[in-house]
């Protein structure tokens, strides 16, 4: 995932880090994965946000931001 668009993948829902080597991320924002890989590279990614590196859970983003829905007024 990532390679269309240079490493890039969108985060589709919030993330708060819980140890120091790891990212938090808001939904919408986007990431560059530096490192997908790696044998320790199954479920979390390294990759780089606001200037900052660290690992983040691949199974949290996607090619293209979320979506959505709106009310439509009638």
């Amino acid at each position: 995932m990532g390679l269309m668009h240079n490493g890039m993948v969108y985060a589709l829902w919030d993330y708060s880090a819980e140890f120091g080597d790891e990212l938090s991320f808001r939904e919408g924002e986007s990431v560059t994965v530096l490192r997908r890989d790696g044998p320790e590279e199954t479920d979390w990614w390294w990759a780089t946000l606001h200037g900052q590196e660290g690992y983040v859970p691949r199974n949290y983003f996607g090619l293209f931001p979320r979506v959505k829905a709106q009310r439509s007024k009638v």
